[in-house]
């Protein structure tokens, strides 16, 4: 880490900025008159900003697995440490044990309950299943996932729309396995009898889609 100047505000509130500008507010750096740009002394968390609506630093997403920053207050010679703020779980490093409650990034309670149910038919084309996910504060929230059926190819969100039917040969729909994304999915499988203008036989082996 780069030196930087230490200042020391009017309220005693120190914090080590890489513009070697001072902070006011004694408790509350970059606060109250500061420029926002106020970076700590110690943590792995880099490059942090305050945020007075939150009261805390944004740190960052929790560089180096560190959710918490720390300032020195050289007027009674000691540290203030400072959890981070976050508006979403993203902001908290992206781990599945930290997320955001309360605008700070915390450890994840945990929930019993969380299930993932078997995949069902929803409508021409599409599956859906129902998912019982624990999220960070520790309720039990039930979702609904989608996919496209056996036969059909592509992505939905909603069971509605996204997904193609695989092409036909012959007058022959192929099939694809459910969940299938790419038109490549799709194929004639092994025994299917065909006919074209080179001639007619079965084919012995599953024939794919090619783009």
């Amino acid at each position: 880490m780069n030196t930087k100047a230490v200042f020391i505000g009017a309220l005693g509130a120190i914090c080590i900025n890489a513009t070697a500008s001072a902070y006011d507010g004694y408790n509350i750096p970059c606060s109250d008159g500061g420029s926002g740009s106020c970076i700590c002394d110690t943590g792995a968390c880099l490059d942090e900003t305050w945020d007075d609506t939150l009261g805390t630093f944004m740190c960052g997403s929790g560089k180096g697995g560190s959710y918490s920053c720390n300032c020195i207050d050289a007027q009674f010679n000691k540290t203030i440490t400072f959890t981070c703020g976050c508006y979403s779980d993203s902001d908290c490093g992206g781990s599945i044990s930290y997320g955001c409650i309360n605008n700070r990034c915390a450890k994840c309670k945990s929930c019993s309950g969380a299930s993932t149910g078997a995949w069902t038919a929803h409508s021409t084309g599409y599956e859906k299943r129902t998912v019982k996910k624990c999220s960070c504060n520790g309720t039990l929230t039930t979702g609904t996932e989608y996919r496209c059926a056996a036969g059909y190819y592509g992505t939905t969100s909603n069971g509605t729309s996204g997904c193609t039917r695989c092409p036909a040969s012959g007058g022959i729909y192929g099939t694809s396995a459910a969940g299938s994304t790419a038109i490549t999915a799709c194929y004639l499988p092994s025994g299917t009898a065909f006919s074209d203008a080179a001639g007619s036989g079965t084919y012995t082996g599953d024939c794919y889609y090619k783009n």
